[in-house]
């Protein structure tokens, strides 16, 4: 059974049930702090044998979890579509991220982890020789998200335990399951008890107050928490947040294409992922034509249809009620609703928000869901400057003028910017 294993004597529980249909799927027992602080005690005096495997036994372990993932991918990827209310073709894809990212990390690790010597510059002596080696730390947190909960965990946990760290897993508290699905799975292989998992209201803090690295995926709020706990222990803290990632839409823009574009970036898997579009600034010239087109394509992706598939459920339903709060304050200061707007359960109907304007809660806190404000610009120059306000992990700018898209590429902050193209707000996350 993949949901047999447990580590936590706490009387309290967490039940999880599917968003779907609400059908139970199990129950996990929540850690205190003194729990927490258990289970870094064991993981630290279980490291040091660990590391002394050195990379090639390390990727021994790693390869016996890919094929232990494998055997079991069908009950895991039904898993992962029940707690997160995914389809399943959308599991299978986190799925095979997960499995790419060990493959990625088992194949490249000695070479990572290798000792370097390079020719040292600007010394005296010309006999002075420099070795860079990498020590790992003893425990890695990993705080992973709801969004993608497989896949984070995956991505994080993977190199920390291939560079000898041992890994204590905070999965969110809504999807636990699949993390501790993977775990037993670990131990089911016979690794050595490197990975551990906790979960519950106080876990979260407990696991960054205790270990010696963390790594964290989630809203720019807790992300700023975690790291500022994280800078008073003097301890690395490696942060994937969202924000608040914009389209451009420049006046000489395909507006139909746009629309479809921008349309699928903001409302595929119900906008649940770090990089969906959140905001959207178009040019006054053909600002009205372009909602017109937005509406349009919002309606057809299944606001106006309850059967449509493309409506996907949200993972969990309080934040439904956080969406409907984003809506609620917009209107209030002045946007109007042109369609979807309402939630119930864990379904919201995808939305557009016209008249958007600074101010509004939609434009500055982190969405993960299906709402696109569109916000009227003057000019190119004031694009750049809002989309930089709150920015997000990515931009994409849709316009014919090349040059147009490389001076807005020149002053937008997003890391990735994506040319009439919706790809980089698709792609979840990277590994490499």
């Amino acid at each position: 059974m993949l949901s047999a294993r447990t580590n936590s004597t706490s009387t309290d529980w967490i039940t999880v049930t599917a968003p779907v249909d609400g059908r139970l799927l199990g129950t996990v027992p929540t850690h205190t702090v003194d729990g927490v602080d258990a289970l870094v005690a064991g993981l630290r005096r279980d490291q040091w044998q660990w590391r002394s495997l050195g990379v090639v036994g390390r990727v021994h372990w790693m390869t016996r979890l890919r094929d232990w993932l494998l055997d079991n991918r069908d009950t895991l990827v039904e898993l992962l579509a029940d707690e997160t209310g995914k389809s399943v073709s959308a599991a299978l894809r986190e799925f095979r991220l997960g499995i790419d990212a060990i493959d990625f990390h088992r194949t490249h690790g000695a070479e990572f982890l290798g000792t370097h010597r390079p020719r040292p510059l600007h010394v005296p002596n010309v006999a002075l020789r420099l070795t860079i080696a990498h020590r790992p730390c003893a425990v890695v947190g990993v705080l992973a998200g709801w969004t993608y909960p497989l896949a984070t965990m995956l991505f994080d946990a993977v190199p920390a335990l291939l560079s000898g760290s041992a890994v204590l897993v905070r999965p969110a508290s809504v999807t636990p399951l699949t993390t501790r699905a993977v775990i037993t799975g670990w131990t089911q292989v016979g690794a050595p008890p490197v990975l551990e998992y906790a979960v519950g209201p106080d876990a979260g803090r407990a696991v960054v107050d205790c270990v010696d690295a963390v790594h964290f995926t989630g809203s720019p709020e807790t992300g700023k928490v975690v790291a500022l706990r994280a800078a008073a222990r003097l301890i690395p803290c490696r942060l994937e947040i969202g924000g608040k990632s914009s389209a451009i839409v420049l006046a000489d823009a395909d507006l139909d294409r746009a629309a479809v574009g921008i349309a699928l970036g903001g409302l595929a898997e119900s906008g649940q992922n770090c990089h969906s579009i959140e905001r959207v600034f178009v040019e006054s010239a053909v600002y009205d034509a372009f909602v017109e087109r937005l509406v349009a394509e919002v309606a057809a992706f299944g606001a106006d249809d309850p059967d449509d598939s493309g409506v996907d459920v949200l993972t969990s339903a309080a934040h439904v009620r956080h969406l409907e709060e984003q809506v609620r304050d917009a209107v209030a200061h002045g946007a109007t609703l042109r369609i979807g707007g309402a939630g119930s359960g864990h379904v919201f109907a995808p939305t557009v928000l016209a008249g958007a304007a600074a101010g509004m809660r939609v434009l500055t806190q982190q969405t993960l869901g299906p709402i696109l404000p569109v916000v009227r610009v003057d000019d190119v120059d004031q694009a750049a400057v809002a989309a930089n306000e709150a920015c997000g992990p990515c931009a994409s700018v849709w316009t014919t003028d090349d040059a147009a898209e490389a001076y807005l590429a020149g002053r937008l902050l997003a890391p990735r910017i994506g040319h009439n193209d919706v790809s980089v707000h698709l792609v979840p996350l990277t590994y490499a």
